[in-house]
């Protein structure tokens, strides 16, 4: 009985070693996948079916807009905007986009388009924050005409459009239109203009044909020609419309620190002393208030900012053959010295500044710096020498002048002046400054040179 149950034994244990290690590895991935895929499946059906809960909700969120913009009482307070809706959970962002369309088929902000005003088109998109990216947006369009007749077939219309430094819409700035001093045809507007609205437009309608001047104010803005008041000229015919652009922003408040590049001594700047503000628009360059080592400007915002350097910069043109008048001015530019000293120094560009809107920023202008002894109590008249003055240097051929005086009291004067070569004359009253200053009498304390004509070079060795 024993031998026998010991042989059933044997045979059951062979039975048992038939599953191995390896099948067992197989059928759990087998289980697995089938695992895998039946929950894909699962996920990718409640992820379907709350993207369509979710597209249903944003289809009437973009209705609901449609019908709170046609619900205006007026055309023109209907404007872009955006907004968030919470429902279920889900967070949908509504954007409503609104632009003009004109008799001539533009569709653009203010009317620019050109044409007298139609109706107003409105675009809506909506989305949510589970969206997925292959998930278009929702979208809904719709037209809104003006509930009265804002054209008129023998009057005209004038669009406004004010954008700051960022392009965005300058609101609630206010807007006028006079007519024009020349005869035209022109009257007094009976209604004054509406500032703009949140996007930057003032519309100016049933206009007499003829020729306006429209300007734009707002306290402590400026365009981006510096202007606190802008104003342009437009003529608006019959049945047509206007457009108007002004580029116009909060000013930003500049610093400027003149001649920090030489700390000793005291340096006196000349009375009428030019700043230049280049941007990537124009250069700006306005006379100093004083003459104080510390001036305050306020300018318009540029995002790229401003180039400063002192002195009057006026670009060359490409006129043959040259006139002083076409050479300009450039030696004020420190990147203009192009043509490397004997000792490898070359100029480089002239220092940045920037600043946000109604925000501050401070910048070290540096000058050319000397002193001159003998002239206490006199005055002294530094006048710009063309190029060719002195190897190097681009020159200034308009023969722009600075002025000093009277001279302090004592030995030594210290002194400043854009770079750039100068004849120097004394005198001693003011306007009368025409006795040559002798070299000897003149020391450079930045880098130049002294003798018939003084030379304040603004180059300098690079270092890698």
């Amino acid at each position: 009985m024993n031998t026998l149950l010991r042989h059933l034994g044997r045979r059951i244990a062979r039975k048992d070693e038939g599953i191995s290690l390896i099948e067992i590895l197989v059928a759990m991935m087998i289980f697995a996948i089938i695992a895998v895929g039946a929950g894909y499946g699962i996920v990718t059906s409640l992820y379907l079916s709350n993207d369509a809960r979710s597209r249903e909700v944003a289809t009437n969120l973009a209705a609901q807009e449609i019908d709170l913009a046609r619900s205006a009482g007026d055309v023109f307070s209907v404007l872009d905007r955006d907004s968030t809706v919470v429902q279920n959970g889900t967070t949908f962002s509504v954007h409503r986009a609104t632009a003009w369309e004109t008799s001539t088929g533009a569709d653009g902000n203010c009317g620019s388009g050109g044409g007298q005003l139609r109706y107003r088109h409105i675009n809506v998109t909506v989305g949510w924050d589970s969206m997925r990216a292959s998930t278009p947006l929702v979208r809904a369009d719709s037209a809104l005409a003006p509930g009265s007749r804002i054209n008129d077939p023998t009057l005209g219309t004038i669009l406004v459009s004010v954008l700051t430094a960022g392009g965005g819409g300058a609101g609630g700035v206010s807007i006028s239109a006079v007519p024009n001093a020349v005869p035209n045809g022109a009257q007094t507007l009976s209604v004054a203009p509406p500032a703009t609205d949140a996007q930057g437009c003032s519309y100016l309608l049933k206009v007499k044909p003829g020729t306006y001047n429209v300007s734009a104010s707002r306290p402590n803005y400026v365009d981006k020609n510096q202007a606190t008041t802008p104003v342009k000229t437009v003529g608006v015919a019959a049945g047509t419309a206007a457009s108007v652009s002004f580029a116009y922003d909060l000013a930003g408040t500049l610093t400027a620190h003149y001649a920090t590049n030489v700390t000793t001594g005291t340096t006196l700047l000349p009375s009428d002393l030019y700043t230049t503000w280049r941007s990537n628009y124009a250069a700006y360059t306005p006379l100093n208030a004083s003459v104080a080592t510390t001036q305050t400007f306020r300018l318009h915002p540029f995002a790229s900012g401003y180039q400063v350097f002192a002195g009057i910069y006026v670009a060359p043109t490409s006129i043959i053959p040259a006139t002083p008048a076409t050479q300009g001015c450039v030696s004020v530019d420190p990147a203009a010295w192009t043509t490397p000293a004997a000792d490898g120094a070359i100029g480089t560009a002239a220092v940045s500044v920037a600043t946000l809107p109604g925000g501050a920023a401070s910048v070290n202008v540096p000058l050319g710096v000397f002193t001159i002894t003998g002239l206490a109590g006199q005055y002294l008249r530094a006048v710009s020498q063309p190029e060719g003055a002195v190897p190097g240097d681009p020159g200034c051929a308009l023969g722009t002048t600075y002025t000093f005086g009277p001279l302090p009291v004592g030995a030594t004067a210290q002194l400043g002046l854009p770079f750039g070569s100068f004849a120097l004359f004394s005198g001693v009253t003011s306007g009368a400054q025409i006795v040559p200053v002798v070299a000897a009498s003149v020391t450079v304390q930045t880098r130049g040179s002294a003798g018939a004509v003084l030379t304040l070079d603004p180059r300098r060795v690079v270092t890698p």
